[in-house]
Formats: C-alpha cells, structure tokens, sequence
C-alpha cells in the first residue's frame, strides 16, 4: 500500500512526523510536536469523531523517517500488520517501524 493508497481507502487514518514521542492522545500536544511533511504540509486541523491521527517520532526512527514521510511509513506498517494478521494499533505500527528502523 502506497501512502495515495492510504488517503484514498483510509481518509481517517493521519500519521504525522514529531519532534519528540507524544504518548498521550492529545491534539495540542500533537499541534506542538508536529512537523511538516512532504505529503502532509500543516497539522489535520479537520478532525471528526473518527479521525485517528499516529504520531511517529523522528527521535524513534530517524533513518525511517530520514527516507519516508510519515505517511509513507504510516502506510507500509499497516501493509506488514495486514500481512501477520496483526490488529491495526498503533503498539504494532511501531513495532513494525522499530524493525524496520533496524534494519535501515
């Protein structure tokens, strides 16, 4: 899946690049730690009872997040967690993107 593809099929599902691990769900501290990313320019200020927004942390994966944009990212971690038949939470997003982290 491509991160077009996530638009497309999953309008509701935001991955955004941080400053810092925003651990809480909190949309003023995710405002705060937010940064712009090629495919997404400013924060989803459009957020409706289903948006999910996960942040990922450019001090968790740098080298990740160095060669993809959030979305990006965002969208190969929900392709792997659909592969091993995972559920789609953000614990498996970043264990699928820890990995990937290492091996980069």
């Amino acid at each position: 899946m491509t991160a077009a593809e996530l638009r497309q099929n999953a309008p509701h599902i935001n991955f955004i690049k941080t400053k810092h691990l925003v651990e809480r769900p909190n949309i003023a501290l995710l405002k705060e730690a937010f940064i712009p990313d090629d495919d997404m320019p400013s924060f989803p200020e459009e957020i409706k009872k289903n948006t999910r927004i996960f942040p990922l942390s450019v001090t968790a994966y740098p080298s990740v997040l160095r060669r993809m944009t959030a979305m990006e990212a965002g969208a190969w971690a929900i392709t792997k967690c659909h592969e091993q038949h995972w559920p789609m939470e953000l614990d498996n997003f970043q264990c699928c993107l820890a990995n990937l982290e290492m091996d980069f």
